[in-house]
């Protein structure tokens, strides 16, 4: 009878060792299913990457490291669009000043070609290229303006006044 025990048991113990490897064959399979960057998920929620690991796969397993190249990358881009947008700004600027400074050249050689007119009447003032530049005009230059009127308009009466009391 020992025999018959022993083949028991041996089969036993094979039939057991076989399920409890087809058990962790079976776990371990559905435990490494690689993504496309070559690292897997284990059941804790850890992740595990094999040799040939890359990174691209954002919000998956990704090798170490992966997230701290993409934030480079970032910071560089964002840095080299700011670049461009500050020498874009500095461009337009210098064009400006030196539309500018053609300008300011052509008057003057206009004035020295018109033969020496007084630069008050050829050129006008800083102030009134500004307002010329913005498009608005000061309120006390209309009532200058308002003020000579009435005045002109008072001497051409008093004028006509006096030539009707001499006829």
């Amino acid at each position: 009878m020992q025999d018959n025990s022993t083949k028991v048991w041996v089969a036993a113990v094979a039939g057991a060792a076989l399920s409890v490897m087809l058990g962790v064959t079976t776990a371990r399979a559905d435990e490494h299913k690689n993504n496309a960057c070559g690292c897997y998920q284990k059941l804790d929620g850890s992740c595990v990457c094999g040799r040939p690991s890359k990174c691209g796969c954002q919000g998956e397993c990704e090798p170490k490291g992966c997230e701290e190249k993409r934030q480079k990358e970032l910071d560089k881009e964002i840095q080299a669009e700011t670049k461009k947008a500050e020498e874009a700004e500095k461009k337009r600027r210098e064009e400006a000043a030196a539309k500018l400074k053609a300008e300011e050249q052509a008057a003057d050689d206009a004035e020295a070609a018109s033969g020496g007119v007084a630069e008050e009447e050829s050129a006008p003032a800083p102030e009134e290229k500004a307002k010329k530049a913005t498009g608005k005009k000061d309120k006390t230059d209309k009532k200058d303006k308002t003020d000579k009127k009435d005045k002109a308009d008072k001497k051409d009466k008093a004028d006509s006044k006096d030539k009707q009391e001499t006829k």
